[in-house]
Formats: structure tokens, C-alpha cells, sequence
């Protein structure tokens, strides 16, 4: 399922369509370099873009993470980083970030059920 990325759209709006069609995977979008708040997110794509002339485009499974981030950056000039989900905890995918969202997202979804499945050792 493709992702269609335009500047009209709310952020909050945006990672949760990322989120949806990617569950193991996590969209961070930066203003000025840091991480947005949760206040933020409630603004609109364009208020936040630091480029005059802002595209929209679309975000396919089979495009790497690289791919999606270099996209909103010479697009929009948004800086975004997407966290692939591991345990209980959010990795930044930078080692991987060759990997198709799709093999991201699949990745995520069995470290999960791996860590779901296996018993919680004792302590020593």
C-alpha cells in the first residue's frame, strides 16, 4: 500500500497512515533539528517544510528507508528518521536503512513475536 506525502497534510495525520501500513515501524519528523513535540504534530506538512517549492510524493513498501528519508528532505526539506521496533524498544534503522520498508516492517513484527513467545528467564 503506498503513502501518498503532501504538504496539506497534518503531521499527527501523516505518522499515523505511516504507522498503519507499517505497525513495527515509527516516523519521527524534526523542526530545526530537533525531534517535533506532540503539540506540534497538529500543524500542517507545509508550515514546518523549510523549501519555497514543496512536492508531495509517494512512499512504497518496497522503497528503503534511505530512500523515504532522502525523498522528504529533497522534497520538503524535512528531516524525518524511521525506527524500526524491537522488543519494547524503538531502534534507529541507520545500519539497515538499505532494507525495503516492507523487510523493515516484517523484521519488527518477528522480533516481536520472538520476544512475545520466549518465557521470561529467572534472575541470578
Amino acid at each position: 500500500m503506498n503513502l501518498t506525502v503532501i504538504p496539506e497534510k497534518n503531521a499527527t495525520e501523516l505518522i499515523n497512515q505511516f504507522h498503519e501500513i507499517y505497525p513495527f515501524l515509527r516516523l519521527e519528523i524534526y523542526y530545526r533539528g530537533a525531534e517535533m513535540s506532540d503539540a506540534a504534530h497538529e500543524c500542517l506538512i507545509k508550515d514546518i517544510v523549510h523549501k519555497k517549492a514543496v512536492e508531495g510524493f509517494e512512499i512504497s513498501p518496497n522503497m528503503s528507508v534511505l530512500e523515504v528519508e532522502t525523498l522528504f528532505w529533497e522534497k520538503m526539506g524535512l528531516q524525518v528518521s524511521i525506527f524500526r521496533k524491537s522488543g519494547k524498544t524503538w531502534l534507529e534503522s541507520s545500519f539497515t536503512n538499505y532494507w525495503s520498508l516492507e523487510r523493515q516492517n516484517i523484521l519488527g513484527r518477528d522480533m516481536n513475536d520472538y520476544m512475545n513467545l520466549e518465557p521470561q528467564k529467572a534472575g541470578v
